[in-house]
């Protein structure tokens, strides 16, 4: 079918006038998206390299303070040395090197004259070696696994080790040697070298011993870093290349960045704010994220390569982006960084079940007064939880096991009985003898679960003994608090609480009133430790005056608390009455 002509569409001159593609310039919109394209184009590729990594900046930062701080310690390290060496202890003990270095120099040199020596011949002679050898495990090989011509391939091999193979040494001498005796060369030298190698090392020893004493002595009495160990920071410093600094502690799925910005936490030098900070001007946010870790000596029991960083201090270790995202202190995450004021609140991620922690002669202020309170309140007794107060859940663990092992006693017994019908019912003797052996055998093992039973039974008893008991929570109000409680209530209350608790121990309590004399109420817990008693406060109109802990004759320890206005005494004992 032929193609229709397209039909000449004819415009008028006023039409083509109008047209705005001949008429008006596109060229300023074109301007406008190319400037446009280009400074998005600019944003993306800054966006890229910083703006989604800010800790270039911190490593740039760092890179440059960093080494002017090390420059102005190594002139203050190189001074302090000078200090160390003209003491006379030092001078004795630098004499004693260089006299012991003076005394094995000659013999070490002349050692390390044949050790080099030997080291060329045993090149000259393993370039020549490994090669034949190489060849003759071939033939061996081929020897071993070919089904036919054996016997070809073993004259083969017998002729090429009759062989001569010349070794050229490195003095120009040139020896020839078959197989065999180039094995025999290069064995013995070998052997020689090593004869030298540990003659050396005796030689040397005493000189080592010297040198390692001095420089201990040094390290010692140096209260900096000694130039060379400062040296050593320039050179790595100098050579940083910007890099994500990345802590992963796989078995408990950690991953923490932190040290990509704050890159003096373990820095072997005394890290400041104020030491980081620039000549002249106040600490600012990089300065403060260059210090050192406050307590260092916790790092060599926390090694943030196994515990990492956020475990402790909380935070989101994986973010990069920006110091908010890592620090934690965004919507979307749920455990910011822990303030200052509150940073001990991280040892209780592991040490819940520490009352107190002590860590040399650091104790951990905060948060051991924390546990007091939350132990001498009794809050414990609404808020529970593991670490702190487990025996419930020893008490239910054991308490399951013990119905576990009742239910296997009687299956075994039901299945020993089912065995003896069984003996009494077989055909010969030795099938007779088999199955009552059989249920003698689950008749002994009834008898070791006795025994379990037992110590099962007796640590439920120890852990009766220890469970934190509070008082009820309807009677008890915090100190100071306002209450219309009289003394007889309070003494009602007491009274109760110590029935239940010897109710539960089979514990006899003592109550001694007497008017016009102050009522004592002897209280013993069974507990082992002081941690473990029971603290009873009860709050009078008036505030209870606390006194400290004394120790009575013939108990371990106890606590007295005393209710002034009441003129009580609410005494914890340890001992039994």
């Amino acid at each position: 079918m032929p193609e229709k002509p397209i039909p000449e569409v004819k415009r008028s001159a006023a039409a083509i006038d109008n047209d705005p593609i001949v008429t008006k310039s596109l060229a300023p919109h074109y301007v406008v998206a190319t400037v446009l394209l280009m400074a998005t184009l600019f944003w993306a590729l800054w966006d890229e390299s910083f703006g989604q990594r800010p800790w270039k900046t911190f490593q740039q930062e760092w890179k440059v303070r960093y080494t002017t701080f090390l420059t102005t310690a190594r002139f203050k390290s190189t001074d302090s040395q000078k200090e160390v060496e003209s003491d006379p202890k030092y001078q004795a003990l630098k004499e004693a090197y260089d006299r012991s270095n003076q005394i094995a120099g000659p013999r070490a040199r002349e050692i390390n004259e044949k050790l080099r020596d030997l080291s060329a011949r045993i090149l000259a002679v393993q370039n020549v070696f490994t090669d034949r050898r190489a060849y003759v495990n071939a033939l061996t090989y081929a020897i071993e696994t070919s089904a036919s011509s054996k016997q070809s391939t073993q004259a083969a091999l017998e002729k090429y080790k009759q062989e001569p193979a010349a070794v050229r040494y490195s003095d120009g001498s040139t020896k020839e040697y078959d197989y065999q005796q180039l094995e025999k060369v290069y064995e013995e030298l070998k052997n020689e070298r090593t004869k030298l190698s540990a003659e050396l090392g005796e030689v040397i020893k005493p000189v080592n011993q010297q040198k390692a004493t001095l420089d201990a002595y040094l390290s010692d009495h140096m209260v900096e870093l000694t130039p060379s160990q400062v040296a050593g920071l320039q050179n790595k410093t100098e050579a940083w290349q910007a890099k994500i600094v990345q802590i992963n502690v796989a078995e408990a799925n950690i991953v923490d960045r932190c040290e990509s910005c704050h890159l003096g936490i373990r820095e072997p030098v005394k890290l400041t704010a104020a030491a980081m900070a620039p000549a002249g001007k106040k600490p600012d946010e990089y300065a403060r994220a260059f210090t050192s870790h406050p307590e260092s000596e916790l790092l060599q029991t926390h090694d943030p390569d196994k515990f990492g960083c956020s475990p402790c201090h909380q935070g989101n270790g994986r973010a990069t982006t920006s110091v908010e995202k890592a620090h934690g202190t965004y919507e979307h995450w749920l455990w910011p960084l822990f303030p200052k004021e509150n940073i001990e609140a991280g040892c209780q991620t592991c040490h819940a079940a520490d009352m107190k922690l002590v860590s040399g002669y650091l104790e951990w202020r905060v948060i051991n007064e924390g546990k007091d309170l939350f132990r001498q309140r009794g809050c414990v007794g609404c808020h529970r939880y593991e670490g702190y107060d487990k025996e419930p859940e020893d008490l239910l663990s054991i308490a399951q096991e013990i119905k576990l092992l009742d239910q296997q006693k009687k299956n075994n017994l039901k299945q020993a009985a089912y065995l003896m019908k069984q003996a009494d019912a077989a055909e010969s003797n030795q099938e007779a003898n088999r199955l009552n052996d059989e249920a003698v055998a689950l008749k002994v093992a009834n008898s070791k679960l006795d025994l379990r039973i037992v110590q099962l039974d007796r640590s439920s008893k120890s852990l009766l003994q220890d469970m934190k008991k509070v008082a009820n929570t309807r009677w008890a109000t915090p100190c100071g608090a306002k209450s219309s409680l009289t003394l007889a209530a309070v003494l009602a209350v007491i009274r109760s609480a110590m029935a239940s608790r010897c109710k539960a121990h089979s514990l006899r309590p003592t109550l001694l009133a007497k008017e016009r004399r102050p009522t004592t109420i002897i209280w013993c817990a069974g507990s082992t430790t002081l941690a473990n008693a029971r603290v009873l406060i009860v709050c009078m109109r008036r505030r209870i005056s606390v006194l400290k802990i004394t120790r009575r004759r013939g108990c371990r320890s106890f606590s007295t608390w005393s209710i002034a206005n009441a003129r009580t005494t609410v005494t914890s004992c340890k001992c039994r009455i």
